[in-house]
């Protein structure tokens, strides 16, 4: 594995979000995911065995999709951190996806067809999908 979530994963483990996503842009949010979120809370060592062994280990797996396991007889659920991974990310997505570096500076995608939604709303929005994220993880 090359990371803990693949870019076309997003929307299948989180919200749903447009298949005509930058796909460079998911990849750059997951790393930061990566590096700001999972990896400061599981370590490096577990981090770099789940990257390593995560498609061969089955305990890697569980952990990696979510299910429930059971332990001192009781049995508990977990999303998994590819969802975590997926609120992140889209988190990310909803406060900077629609900026554009460009030569010109820093843009923002606007049209004819699309509205853009208040500096107030994107901050609640952000705030709510990192909440869900943080409660994932938490979970684990």
């Amino acid at each position: 594995m090359e990371h803990l979530l693949a870019p076309e994963e997003v929307g299948q483990y989180g919200r749903p979000i447009s298949a005509n996503t930058d796909k460079d842009k998911l990849i750059a949010y997951i790393i930061e995911a990566e590096q700001m979120h999972i990896k400061p809370v599981i370590g490096d060592e577990l981090f770099l065995s789940i990257l390593e062994k995560g498609d061969d280990d089955e305990r890697y797996r569980l952990l990696l999709s979510g299910g429930s396991y059971e332990s001192g007889g009781q049995v508990y659920s977990f999303a998994g951190l590819k969802s975590a991974m997926s609120y992140y990310v889209f988190a990310k997505y909803l406060m900077v996806g629609d900026f554009n570096a460009t030569r010109f500076g820093v843009t923002l995608k606007d049209d004819s067809y699309s509205t853009r939604i208040s500096a107030a709303d994107r901050s609640n929005a952000y705030s709510d999908t990192l909440e869900v994220a943080n409660c994932f993880l938490q979970d684990l």
